[in-house]
């Protein structure tokens, strides 16, 4: 018959042909899947999504055993910071802002257990922080 394709190809076209064919098929995967399949890209959040960070300082709120006065940070949306500044506490009780601190923090605000021994450090603590809170809006 007339039809060229039934004829045998010589070997060298044939290899040849089917080399390309074989990369032809390989670069259209890799293309194929760029497209379907596009690299992820690492993004930023731009201010405009979020809050800016914010700092106030609360009321100084007096106690039996001095004043706590908190100056606290909101960063994206969230406390990043506290900061007991210039509060007080007689008799060692200033030991419990550190840990007032940690504990609001992780509570995200002033609901978190009393502190042992500190109950009185605690509430004012607790005052100051819901009062900067407040400023925060």
């Amino acid at each position: 018959s007339n039809n060229r394709w039934s004829q045998p190809l010589p070997s060298s076209n044939w290899k040849l042909g089917a080399a390309v064919l074989g990369l032809a098929s390989v670069a259209g995967g890799f293309i194929g899947n760029a497209i379907l399949n596009p690299p992820a890209t690492s993004s930023t959040i731009s201010g405009a999504t979020t809050e800016p960070d914010k700092t106030v300082t609360s009321d100084q709120i007096p106690y039996e055993y001095g004043f706590v006065e908190l100056t606290v940070t909101k960063s994206a949306g969230k406390l990043s910071a506290i900061n007991v500044g210039g509060s007080t506490a007689t008799d060692g009780r200033e030991q419990a802002y550190p840990i007032l601190v940690d504990e609001a923090i992780k509570a995200q605000g002033s609901s978190f257990g009393n502190l042992g021994g500190a109950t009185y450090t605690t509430d004012a603590f607790k005052k100051a922080l819901d009062n900067a809170i407040s400023k925060l809006g």
